[in-house]
């Protein structure tokens, strides 16, 4: 993998005067009907690492669970330096270890539910023209590009997996909403401490300058739909901005669950000579 990652950088390293790096900026809050805020998020542009988690379990219990996702493979990948490849290895050990604490600190304590899921972006601070993305769970991350959103993980429910499933007997658009309408749609699959094995999704995405990176907790996608999203992050000049009027859709739309937002965006680096 270390070297695949190495011969792909290679092959996409812009000119020196065409690097790039981010700007990011972002919030968490409860909402509007919960009382407690369980999600936790990093938002280190400097060295281009970016992380949502959003806990469960109950108030005390999934902040723990989510403030230790954070902070733990956010220092491994620190540690690990530049080097996305070094980085991304970093990440998969901490989450692996975070995993083993946290159902540690379930048992011991009688927490049946702990656990929490993660979303995060790694790429080289000093050019992120490439980088990997990882989740457990559904936060989400996107990429606003030339005024076009994609979605860049797949969410892991019971809904997502029961979609995936039945799309390849129909209509998409219907076996989705199909999906989406049972009961038990929103259980997650995976997650950091609700299993023996944490088992996190890994996807190599390319950067340009100019994209637009949203990473968020299920407290904004679940109020706000793909061309609400689009639109808020093309219509804001800077991150901040974007940040604060996507926060401020999710209020006006009810704000039924806790709520992480953090936008990038990609643009030039600035030399150093």
């Amino acid at each position: 993998m270390n070297g695949m990652l190495r011969f792909i950088l290679e092959k996409l390293r812009p000119h020196a005067d065409r690097r790039t790096g981010l700007v990011a900026f972002a919030t968490s809050g409860r909402g509007l009907v919960r009382r407690d805020n369980q999600d936790s998020f990093v938002c280190d542009a400097q060295h281009a690492f970016l992380c949502v988690a959003d806990g469960m379990g109950g108030g005390a219990e999934g902040a723990t669970a989510s403030r230790w996702t954070c902070e733990d493979i956010s220092a491994a990948c620190l540690a690990a330096g530049d080097d996305v490849a070094a980085r991304e290895e970093a990440v998969g050990d901490a989450l692996k270890e975070v995993n083993s604490r946290i159902r540690s600190y379930a048992k011991e304590h009688g927490y049946k539910s702990m656990g929490t899921t993660v979303v995060g972006f790694i790429a080289n601070p000093g050019d992120a023209m490439l980088a990997r993305v990882f989740h457990a769970g559904d936060s989400r991350i996107y990429r606003l590009r030339y005024g076009r959103l994609d979605l860049l993980t797949r969410d892991h429910t019971v809904g997502s997996e029961l979609g995936s499933a039945m799309a390849a007997g129909g209509d998409l658009q219907a076996q989705a909403l199909k999906a989406r309408s049972n009961p038990l749609s929103h259980i997650l699959t995976r997650a950091v401490g609700t299993e023996m094995i944490v088992r996190p999704e890994w996807k190599t995405v390319d950067v340009q300058r100019g994209d637009r990176f949203l990473l968020c907790s299920d407290g904004v996608h679940d109020m706000l739909d793909d061309a609400e999203i689009a639109a808020l992050l093309a219509s804001a000049a800077t991150p901040r901005v974007a940040v604060a009027r996507i926060e401020a859709a999710v209020l006006k739309a009810g704000a039924n669950d806790n709520y992480t937002i953090l936008c990038a965006y990609v643009v030039a680096q600035r030399s150093s000579r």
